[in-house]
């Protein structure tokens, strides 16, 4: 038996350990103290479970944003309404721009929360603007800084070493949004500018999976977890293996689920590695695979 078959035969026993994580809470979570009597939404998007794990801590049913863009009817009503999502270049997924796009909110108070692991530049006066824009106010808008999964910059391996402060930052936006507070955040453009951000938001939200990826054929063991988190489905499995194409989001959820690390970053030139390690890979511990695989599968 050569390796390729071996590693098949595993694939399923390898996806079972993975599925079967659970999360244990944080304090943080703990401190959750809504009023029973209000009703409140909350709307994520996620790659990696960062973004997961905070919309859990804000609420007991958190709702998937690919999922939701399914219906037909994306109406909603509730005393509070929330966005949880992370930064993509100084803004938004356009898997969250178009769902805010299409659905109808109606609440008294409405917020969002946005997850980042280096700097947040502007993201929540961005989306300050481009909400109201598209009609919809928030009255708090607030980033938390977590485990950066952005590969082309981030060692992993490094990054989860790295105390973010998370369940300090989290009790304090829990606390906010428990007052109703209003409250937009504002920060400093720090050493980016905004062609540096025009440059990285071109190449971020152009992105194709077959100009993004590349398959290490003698890793992967065709377990299509890749197409299992993937929220564009743009793998599937072909006459020669695993292939895959379309529009991407670019949240690398395929890259960081992927079990054997068959999938990683093409090389933009040689002088720039497509990853710092492409060894190193994440998921938020308090977050399973099959948590993302229900968020995000189509």
């Amino acid at each position: 038996m050569n390796r390729r078959e071996a590693l098949k035969r595993m694939g399923a026993s390898l996806a079972a350990i993975a599925l079967a994580g659970v999360a244990p809470k944080t304090y943080a979570a703990i401190l959750k103290e809504r009023s029973n009597n209000k009703k409140r939404l909350v709307f994520y998007f996620t790659a990696t479970g960062n973004s997961l794990f905070i919309a859990k801590s804000l609420s007991d049913n958190p709702i998937s944003i690919p999922q939701e863009l399914k219906k037909e009817n994306l109406s909603y009503e509730a005393d509070e309404i929330g966005f949880v999502f992370p930064d993509y270049a100084a803004s938004a997924p356009m898997i969250v721009r178009e769902f805010l796009k299409k659905a109808k909110f109606s609440a008294p108070y409405m917020f969002s929360v946005i997850t980042f692991g280096n700097a947040a530049v502007n993201v929540c006066q961005w989306w300050d603007k481009f909400s109201k824009e598209n009609g919809v106010t928030f009255q708090y808008i607030k980033s938390i800084l977590m485990v950066d999964n952005y590969l082309p910059v981030f060692d992993m391996s490094q990054q989860i070493t790295i105390d973010k402060h998370t369940d300090e930052n989290l009790a304090k936006i829990i606390e906010d949004l428990n007052a109703q507070k209003t409250f937009v955040e504002t920060a400093e453009m720090g050493f980016f500018n905004e062609e540096m951000l025009s440059r990285m938001q071109e190449q971020h939200f152009s992105m194709t999976a077959d100009r993004l990826l590349e398959l290490k054929k003698d890793r992967c063991i065709e377990c299509l977890t890749c197409e299992k988190v993937c929220p564009h489905k743009n793998f599937r499995l072909g006459d020669n293996g695993l292939e895959f194409s379309g529009k991407c989001e670019y949240c690398l959820a395929c890259v960081h689920a992927c079990p054997e690390k068959a999938l990683t970053l093409k090389s933009a030139n040689p002088q720039w590695p497509g990853e710092r390690n492409p060894e190193a890979r994440y998921r938020n511990p308090n977050i399973s695979l099959n948590e993302i695989i229900r968020s995000n599968q189509q």
